[in-house]
């Protein structure tokens, strides 16, 4: 699922990891908390950290009461790719990456946190 209130990060998650993958899109941390609410099965989430903060760090917390264990990929303009690349090896769920990003540099991402070798050849994506 990428949550992002921005249409732009939106069609560039959905371009970035292909056609083969299931991308389910949510306007908003409210918008994902809905479909979340009616059984959108998940396996990982791209959020996009440059909206409102207070209530991306609410729902982040409401994942966390949900239960949901599945990667997070934070995605930010404020990140520095040298910091991204620390914290990613610092957390089994939460992953960081910059924005923009390079070219590939998400789709590789998220191979890694969901452990797939060719993200658009599986039916597990995000």
């Amino acid at each position: 699922m990428v949550v992002s209130e921005s249409a732009e990060v939106r069609l560039a998650v959905a371009r970035e990891v292909g056609e083969g993958c299931r991308v389910v899109a949510a306007l908003g941390a409210t918008s994902a908390d809905r479909r979340l609410d009616v059984g959108v099965d998940v396996d990982g989430l791209v959020l996009d950290l440059d909206a409102d903060r207070r209530v991306v760090s609410d729902f982040l917390c409401r994942l966390v009461d949900r239960g949901f264990s599945g990667p997070r990929i934070l995605l930010s303009s404020g990140f520095r790719p040298e910091a991204s690349a620390t914290f990613r090896a610092s957390s089994h769920t939460h992953f960081a990456l910059g924005r923009p990003w390079r070219s590939g540099e998400l789709r590789s991402l998220l191979e890694l946190v969901l452990g797939v070798s060719h993200l658009a050849e599986s039916s597990g994506c995000p």
